[in-house]
């Protein structure tokens, strides 16, 4: 009987370690979870080389190395970027005997880049003539070795110089949109699964999309694309370390807005950059007369005309004029859309579209590269995909 009660108690001891056990685990794995969630997201790898240093007279012959570490410095801070350390660079280029600072060559961008296993390279150079200091830099994609993106600044003060390469970062870090998720939507507002973390920011804006067909190749099944179908816009409101909220600013009438959508971020009206130290000479007048000043409004409205001589003279414009503001591209990329399918045929139509698809390409900006995309797989003319094709080759 004494026996009995022994086992009994052993038994039911053995059930409540169980339990504390279980206990344990499933806390284990609440606290887990959190950790989970932030390791998904991936910071994207960069690295940045010494700029090259051309002309004489600077104060340092560490010029070039100086104007990285403020690059540097820049991305770390944005918080979404892994950054090669300097250290490890010089280690692996002095190994490889490349030899590389300032502008690298297709072939070295992707040596380097597969090495240290980074999706893009930072490059450029410092030029001094006289007192003037310019600066350029470059971004390259490792995957495809091209320049993605390019600015410059120009300063007649050593010491403004910082001040002026960190907004010249600002407008770099603008060409690595965020990517992420609609999690929540109640009335006008949404919540999306980026926070600080990731470098969100009040006033921020963003594009939404959702998944549309698939693009499968005729013969192969093999899944090439799935369509993107743009359902509106949202600006950021307020911003926690995971997550932000943010209000809608446009919406489809047909594909309203929903959990699980995709968002993309896209940069705001770039205005260029100027130090108020460095004062370009004033141009002549026959320069003045030859490319009047215009607007992002003069843009639009030559595009919106209803005459396709005025759209193409926009387009035209847009591209010698080396235009930026997304205002304009948004504008023409909503016309492109309604467009493109409307007169297939028609030589002046598919002329008028043909140039509109080359100015929306012309800045290179990231936004747009899926629409240009689909034109050029859906375009009903071939002349108007033959130039979606040819405009993508930028990208």
């Amino acid at each position: 009987m004494n026996c009995e009660k022994v086992f009994l108690k052993m038994k039911n001891g053995g059930l409540a370690v169980k339990r504390i056990i279980a206990l344990i685990t499933g806390v284990m794995l609440l606290v887990a979870v959190p950790f989970a969630a932030e390791a998904d997201f991936k910071k994207t790898k960069v690295a940045v080389l010494d700029f090259a240093l051309q002309g004489d007279g600077y104060e340092t012959n560490d010029m070039g190395s100086i104007v990285a570490e403020w690059f540097i410095t820049a991305l770390v801070k944005e918080g979404r970027f892994d950054v090669v350390e300097r250290a490890m660079l010089n280690k692996i280029i002095n190994e490889q005997k490349m030899g590389l600072s300032g502008i690298v060559d297709e072939s070295s961008a992707t040596q380097l880049g597969k090495i240290l296993g980074v999706k893009i390279i930072i490059s450029g150079s410092v030029m001094k003539l006289q007192d003037v200091l310019e600066v350029n830099a470059r971004i390259i994609d490792v995957e495809t070795a091209s320049i993605i993106a390019a600015e410059n600044v120009k300063s007649t003060a050593s010491t403004s110089l910082q001040s002026l390469i960190v907004r010249m970062s600002d407008k770099i870090i603008k060409n690595f949109p965020l990517e992420g998720y609609v999690v929540s939507r109640k009335g006008d507002t949404v919540a999306i699964d980026l926070g600080k973390r990731t470098g969100v920011k009040p006033e921020m804006k963003f594009i939404i999309f959702k998944e549309g067909a698939v693009i499968k190749h005729p013969k192969t099944g093999e899944v090439l694309d799935v369509e993107l179908i743009q359902t509106g816009k949202l600006q950021i409101t307020g911003v926690s370390n995971k997550i932000a909220s943010a209000s809608i600013i446009e919406e489809s009438e047909t594909d309203p807005i929903a959990v699980g959508h995709m968002v993309k971020s896209i940069s705001g009206p770039l205005t260029p950059i100027r130090d108020d130290v460095y004062a370009p000479p004033p141009p002549n007048r026959r320069q003045v007369n030859r490319r009047a000043s215009l607007t992002s409004a003069d843009y639009i409205k030559k595009l919106q005309s209803s005459n396709l001589k005025d759209k193409v003279w926009g387009s035209k414009k847009i591209i010698r004029d080396g235009v930026k503001d997304p205002a304009v591209f948004d504008v023409l990329e909503k016309l492109l859309l309604e467009m493109y399918n409307e007169k297939p045929g028609d030589r002046h139509h598919d002329d008028t579209v043909a140039w509109m698809i080359k100015a929306l390409g012309a800045p290179v900006l990231p936004q747009y590269k899926e629409t240009i995309q689909k034109m050029s797989k859906e375009a009903k003319s071939r002349k108007v995909r033959g130039y979606a094709i040819k405009t993508l080759q930028a990208y």
